[in-house]
């Protein structure tokens, strides 16, 4: 299967020093080695929170990216610029998973946390939103549920709210997560 017709469109940024992030070579490299076809990158260099700029990425570029190219693609897959796929998990594994709904592939942990009314019942948040693939014909549908945020928020907690409405399904287990490097976010390593 050609895997250019399911392109990896990754969200990253330039620093004030007009640079990329050190670490993002080394998620090209070990994206390409598992056999997955990466977008051409389009950082970005907004001025606002850090944790806002993973959603607004995906709003602004990859949206309008994947509009262009849209009658020539099967899917596309949203990463993180830290991303790390899995030893393990190759684009024919992928292509084997015969995967149909929009899936969310790559995280770093699901928490339980208590649900805010107290209540006895349990939310949950998934973290990291490292791999996320959407089959195209649903690319008007997600692009909608983007559109219809009032405002920026964490982009893992706008997939979360996908998983929980049913829009968007979850594996069980994680097939990407991060390399390890300094976060702006956390003001400190992130492993």
């Amino acid at each position: 299967m050609d895997n250019k017709l399911y392109p990896i469109d990754i969200l990253t940024f330039i620093n004030k020093d007009n640079e990329l992030p050190t670490y993002l070579n080394q998620s090209l490299y070990n994206t390409s080695s598992q056999g997955f076809y990466t977008l051409k990158i389009t950082p970005d260099d907004y001025d606002i929170k850090s944790y806002h700029c993973g959603f607004k990425h995906i709003r602004d570029i990859t949206i309008p990216k994947i509009e262009k190219i849209k009658d020539n693609i099967k899917g596309f897959f949203i990463g993180e610029g830290d991303l790390l796929i899995n030893k393990s998990f190759y684009f024919n594994d992928f292509i084997e998973m015969n995967i149909t709904k929009p899936t969310w592939l790559g995280y770093k942990k699901k928490i339980s946390v208590k649900a805010q009314n107290n209540k006895t019942n349990n939310a949950q948040i998934i973290v990291g939103n490292f791999l996320i693939y959407i089959p195209i014909t649903y690319l008007l549908e997600f692009k909608q549920k983007v559109m219809a945020e009032k405002r920026l928020l964490f982009s893992d907690r706008f997939f979360t709210k996908l998983v929980k409405s049913g829009w968007l399904d979850i594996t069980n287990k994680s097939y990407a997560t991060e390399i390890e490097h300094y976060s702006n976010i956390l003001k400190n390593i992130r492993k």
